[in-house]
């Protein structure tokens, strides 16, 4: 379970490169600890080394962070001490209400930032998105990449979704044909990215090309991936219903 830090980095090895986070309230398992460092299993199956001080005791959550980011306050009060600030979809214990505001163990969140539910669109989620940086292996508000972005949209959906593009590729919903019209929520692929259709024209995706996520044709993307020798679409593929 994570500490009292909004986003801790997943490593490849103790010391290592980053390949995803944790956000503040998602289970990590630990296997085996080094030095300052555990290796342990997310609950969507990704494995990685974090900072050991990063983690706390398991805690079950019952609420999540429905808004890009909110502050937790020392007081029910918004002028008071900030605490902390979480990303969206950050979990946390809710022990009571106090007016506008929601008491946590670590202090106060306005409830209105708060839900229980799941999104009901994923690609309504994944919009607001748009703007945010681009960061490799970065799964929050605060940056993201673009397998990351199609993670984050589908779980806040109730979606179950791996969390690099080569496995969502093979995993998430069904494969389309390659001559089947386009639609809104479709997912296309390439070797090692992940885009997510916003129209049948036009791609939504966090792409180191802006290092934003934003939109764009997709004709261009396909032109300019191509031209940069990464290739064309592996696959595209659509969420039943």
């Amino acid at each position: 379970m994570r500490g009292n830090q909004p986003v801790t980095d997943l490593l490849d090895a103790p010391n290592g490169k980053r390949i995803s986070q944790l956000l503040f309230g998602e289970a990590f398992t630990v296997d085996t600890t080094e030095g300052a460092h555990s290796f342990g299993t997310v609950a969507c199956g990704y494995q990685g080394w974090v900072p050991s001080a990063a983690l706390a005791q398991a805690r079950e959550a019952s609420h999540s962070v429905c808004a890009m980011g909110s502050f937790v306050y020392a007081k029910p009060d918004m002028k008071s001490e900030m605490r902390l600030r979480l990303p969206f979809a950050a979990k946390v214990k809710v022990l009571g209400v106090e007016g506008p505001f929601s008491r946590l163990p670590e202090g106060y969140m306005f409830s209105a930032h708060l839900h229980t539910t799941s999104a009901p669109d994923f690609l309504t989620t994944a919009e607001r998105f748009l703007g945010v940086p681009y960061l490799w292996g970065g799964r929050s508000s605060l940056g993201i990449d673009c397998s990351g972005l199609a993670q984050m949209a589908l779980h806040a959906a109730g979606h179950s979704a791996p969390r690099d593009s080569g496995p969502q590729a093979q995993r998430v919903g069904a494969l389309l044909p390659p001559d089947a019209p386009l639609q809104r929520g479709d997912l296309v692929f390439w070797q090692g990215h992940v885009g997510l259709m916003q129209t049948p024209e036009t791609l939504l995706h966090a792409t180191a090309f802006s290092m934003t996520v934003m939109t764009e044709p997709l004709a261009e993307t396909v032109a300019r991936v191509r031209a940069q020798g990464y290739g064309n679409i592996i696959a595209r593929r659509r969420l039943a219903g």
